[in-house]
């Protein structure tokens, strides 16, 4: 089975992370392959609210959380270095 990475950076924007996730789960209900969900928070000075909702097709959601503010680009360049040293995966 193919294993997707999705990997997402975010910066105060909890409301539409979460939106987001719902639209995915729903998307790949008709796919065969297992997707797992990389947050990378940006130093987020507002706090994450806790994640109430259970997914049936995401196999797993993890946030990476940086200890300062890099912008969108240098958190997904951190977020593919972690991904790539700590996890196998056919596409991200």
């Amino acid at each position: 089975m193919r294993k997707f990475e999705i990997m997402m950076p975010c910066y105060n924007d909890w409301p539409s992370v979460f939106r987001l996730l719902e639209a995915i789960d729903r998307e790949i209900s008709n796919l065969k392959a297992q997707f797992s969900v990389i947050i990378v928070n940006d130093c987020s000075t507002e706090k994450m609210p806790k994640l109430e909702k259970k997914f049936t097709n995401i196999k797993s959601i993890k946030v990476i959380n940086m200890k300062f503010n890099q912008g969108h680009t240098r958190s997904n360049a951190t977020g593919i270095k972690y991904l790539s040293t700590k996890k196998e995966f056919d596409y991200l």
